[in-house]
């Protein structure tokens, strides 16, 4: 990364990597998931993107070594990103369309912002912090209304078919929880860590854990690879977790972090029109409401800062995507 001032057009370049990688993420998952189970697509994720991270360390002359308290913390933030988080995102995109997935992690700001009111020393919200948090509420119940009438009807109908789309719900709901907390306990951690060594510690982490996972489950024994299956995971791994990982890194040093955290309401829009061209996905007309009210309120949230959060580069918001 150079040192010297950055011009227009590198930021711009690193903005448009972190909006339409990040973007594209929910689209090569479902990719990935239709041709290998969420366990194994995590596992293999995980452990290609720590192995170039470590890579990248080696070539750098960065020292992979951290101390005793920073390797489990480490672990344990890399577990709720790439392990609850990412693998729980997996498998609900086998339930529900990426475009519907991204609008329900995109919560995850609210979400941040909702645990560090109630924890001792947190940030607050102010008084437009908790309209968008309240506009939030009400962009999910809108998102969520049809799948929830449909389920409705078909319980009075003696029908099931229908309640994938509340799984899929309350599975992102679960994952986008634990980037939550995974995101709040990296701040609180105060990593003195280099960024990369601490991405190749909590991906790492991560990569055994969900290798555990697919073992116990007997996915890898039963894996049909593909060529389609396995270039979504490179892309994910190199595209998704490397180089985008290093544009946001490169943003949050030059630019400001309100601004860099516009991703959080740029990335569910690429997602939707990703889903619309390439996987023919489409939003009912409430959907399409609770999306876009969604995505104010996810912009209110992040723009109400009162005061300037220091930038943690060690808590990456697109390793869960």
């Amino acid at each position: 990364m150079p040192a010297s001032r950055p011009t227009k057009n590198q930021v711009a370049f690193a903005f448009a990597c972190v909006y339409l990688i990040w973007g594209s993420t929910y689209g090569a998952i479902r990719i990935a998931s239709l041709h290998l189970e969420p366990p194994l697509v995590g596992a293999m994720r995980s452990l290609l993107s720590a192995v170039l991270m470590g890579i990248i360390c080696l070539v750098r002359g960065t020292s992979l070594r951290v101390s005793r308290q920073a390797a489990w913390q480490l672990a344990l933030v890399g577990v709720l990103f790439m392990s609850v988080n990412n693998v729980l995102l997996i498998w609900a995109e086998t339930k529900v369309a990426t475009g519907y997935a991204s609008l329900i992690i995109a919560m995850i700001p609210i979400m941040v912002a909702l645990i560090e009111t109630a924890l001792p020393n947190g940030e607050t919200l102010n008084l437009r912090g908790w309209l968008g948090t309240l506009l939030g509420a009400v962009g999910i119940f809108a998102l969520v209304w049809p799948s929830l009438r449909a389920a409705i009807g078909d319980r009075a109908a003696g029908l099931t078919q229908r309640s994938g789309s509340l799984a899929g719900f309350a599975i992102l709901m679960v994952a986008a929880l634990a980037f939550a907390i995974a995101s709040v306990l990296a701040r609180r951690f105060h990593f003195q860590v280099d960024t990369f060594v601490a991405t190749a510690w909590q991906i790492g982490a991560a990569g055994i854990v969900n290798l555990t996972l697919a073992l116990a489950g007997g996915t890898l024994r039963t894996a049909h690879f593909t060529l389609v299956g396995l270039s979504a995971i490179a892309y994910l791994s190199i595209i998704g977790s490397v180089v985008g990982l290093t544009a946001f890194t490169y943003l949050l040093q030059h630019v400001a972090v309100t601004k860099v955290s516009t991703y959080a309401f740029v990335n569910p829009v690429i997602a939707v029109l990703l889903g619309i061209f390439i996987f023919h996905e489409r939003l009912s007309p409430p959907e399409i409401a609770g999306s876009i009210i969604i995505l104010i309120a996810v912009a209110t949230v992040v723009l109400s800062r009162t005061k300037p959060v220091p930038a943690d580069t060690t808590a990456q918001p697109a390793m869960g995507e």
